[in-house]
């Protein structure tokens, strides 16, 4: 589900920040359009909207380390570390600035 969340200061928090529900509406006063809700969205601590993306990686923390493989060191995938639940893979999550809707032109 896509939704807009706020990052609070909080000093009893774990990090000294958490996140709480936003509206589409909070956001959209911020960045002056109309934000597209088939995404999400993020109001950061200096009161500025970034878009939410994730993408999949290999984890950089593992690698093969099968000295003993016949296609030589590291010449395949990894097979995971502790670190990322033994996959192999990571998944990252970034934000960036939303674009302001395309106007149509007929």
């Amino acid at each position: 589900m896509r939704k807009v969340t706020r990052i609070v200061d909080d000093p009893a928090a774990k990090w000294g920040f958490r996140r709480e529900p936003a509206t589409y509406e909070e956001a959209e006063k911020i960045t002056g359009f109309r934000l597209d809700r088939r995404s999400s969205f993020l109001i950061t601590r200096a009161g500025e909207v970034e878009q939410e993306a994730q993408c999949t990686v290999e984890c950089s923390g593992c690698s093969c380390d099968c000295s003993t493989c016949s296609y030589g060191y590291a010449s395949h995938k990894a097979g995971g570390c502790q670190e990322c639940g033994y996959t192999g893979k990571r998944r990252m999550y970034f934000g960036f600035p939303p674009s302001p809707p395309k106007r149509k032109t007929s």
